[in-house]
């Protein structure tokens, strides 16, 4: 074990391509998009945009799907087999206000130049009732702490620090949960479903990455007047010549 957990520190992912080429990605791909399937909803008549590296999620079923990678060493070549895909700036994306239902945002939190802008980008994106699914590497996690793996770049975020960026971005948390349990050197060796099965159980705290949904707070910025402070608005009266 030992072993096999220092060789797979000493390697390094080129980017997010050739990771998911490889076993661990593929079985990585797997294990995630599972537990993606049961929280997404319903995309037939949705439209989706999958930002960062969304291709290997990017579900069939949708309606309208759209993946925007990001800028990025790890996320610039792309993914095989993705129809609808572009480059984009994490600060500025290309698409209209309110036009996404759904938001998947996987290896894109982590690579940005500012995650406000970026998260800003993405409220501004989505409409009233959408919803964004985040996935971001565990800074508690062994992932965020070998670069074999693209979760293994960038910033790797807390609990407390992921969810004060979103509510200061204005969006509610609806759930969070952790996926990838197993290390990554383990699933070059073994599927990982069981340690998934027991981590969604105990709730391990030590899971690879983040998986969080949340809503759109489109009233955070806009607080109450009280009833006496309430300016009164004179009546116009027409007077005649």
């Amino acid at each position: 074990m030992h072993t096999m957990l220092t060789r797979l520190t000493r390697s390094r992912s080129e980017d997010a391509a050739a990771f998911y080429e490889s076993r661990t990605g593929v079985r990585t791909a797997s294990l995630l998009n599972r537990r993606l399937h049961a929280i997404l909803p319903d995309l037939r008549a949705r439209r989706l945009l999958g930002i960062g590296y969304p291709g290997p999620y990017l579900p069939a079923n949708a309606g309208y799907a759209v993946s925007g990678r990001l800028q990025h060493p790890q996320t610039q070549r792309a993914f095989p087999r993705t129809l609808q895909d572009c480059l984009v700036d994490s600060g500025r994306l290309p698409f209209d206000d309110l036009s996404m239902d759904t938001v998947l945002a996987i290896h894109g939190l982590e690579f940005t130049r500012s995650a406000p802008d970026f998260l800003r980008a993405i409220w501004k994106v989505m409409t009233d009732d959408g919803q964004l699914i985040l996935v971001v590497p565990n800074r508690s996690g062994y992932w965020a702490h070998t670069d074999a793996t693209p979760f293994g770049h960038g910033t790797p975020f807390s609990t407390a620090q992921l969810t004060r960026l979103l509510e200061q971005g204005l969006f509610c948390i609806e759930q969070h949960t952790g996926a990838l349990m197993a290390p990554p050197a383990l699933l070059s060796r073994m599927s990982g479903t069981l340690p998934e099965r027991v981590g969604k159980i105990t709730h391990y705290p030590c899971a690879g990455v983040h998986i969080v949904v949340a809503r759109k707070n489109v009233y955070a910025g806009l607080p109450l007047m009280e009833e006496k402070a309430r300016a009164a608005v004179p009546r116009q009266l027409a007077e005649p010549a």
